[in-house]
C-alpha cells in the first residue's frame, strides 16, 4: 500500500461534503418529523417519539435526567449530521450498490441502530416488537429517511464546486 493510497483511504470528508451531508440530513429529518408524527400516529395509534427514547437511554444507562429540548437536540444532531456521516463512511469505504440502494440500505441500518441497539439499552423491547405497527412505521420512516438523505447528498455532491 502506497502512502497516497493510505492517505486516501483514511481521508476526512471535505467541508463541502460535510455541508452537503448536513443538507441531505436536514431534508430527510424534515420528512422524518412529519412522518413520525402524523401517518405513524394514524396507523400505529402512537407517534414515534425519538426524544423520549433518548431520555430513557440516558436515564437507564447513565442515571441522568435530560430535558426534552436536550433530547431533541441530540436526536436532531444524529439525524442531520451523524447518520449522514455514517452513510458517507460506509459508501465511500465499503463496497456499495450505488443509489438508490445505498440510501434504502442505510435507512434500514439506521432503524436497526435506533430500535435494535439503542431501544433495548433504553429499557424498550428489541425493535419495539411489543408494538409491531409502531416498529413497522419506524422501519418505513427510517428507510425513506435514508433514501432522502442520500439522494439529496448525492445530488448536491455531484454538482460542480
Amino acid at each position: 500500500m502506497t502512502t497516497a493510497t493510505m492517505t486516501r483511504s483514511f481521508a476526512l470528508p471535505s467541508s463541502r461534503t460535510v455541508l452537503n451531508l448536513a443538507l441531505g440530513g436536514f431534508a430527510a429529518l424534515g420528512f422524518w418529523e412529519l412522518f413520525s408524527a402524523v401517518p405513524t400516529a394514524w396507523f400505529a395509534e402512537y407517534p414515534l417519539e425519538p426524544p423520549e427514547l433518548v431520555k430513557s437511554l440516558f436515564a437507564n444507562q447513565l442515571g441522568l435526567t435530560i430535558s426534552t429540548p436536550t433530547a431533541k437536540l441530540l436526536h436532531f444532531t444524529t439525524g442531520f449530521l451523524l447518520y449522514p456521516l455514517g452513510y458517507w463512511i460506509l459508501t465511500r469505504r465499503v463496497k456499495s450498490f450505488g443509489m438508490p440502494a445505498d440510501g434504502w440500505i442505510w435507512g434500514v441500518i439506521t432503524y436497526f441502530i435506533a430500535l435494535g441497539f439503542f431501544a433495548p439499552l433504553a429499557g424498550q423491547h428489541f425493535l419495539l416488537n411489543d408494538v409491531p405497527r409502531l416498529s413497522f412505521m419506524s422501519l418505513i420512516g427510517h428507510a425513506i429517511y435514508g433514501y432522502l438523505a442520500a439522494y439529496v447528498f448525492e445530488i448536491l455532491e455531484a454538482r460542480p464546486a
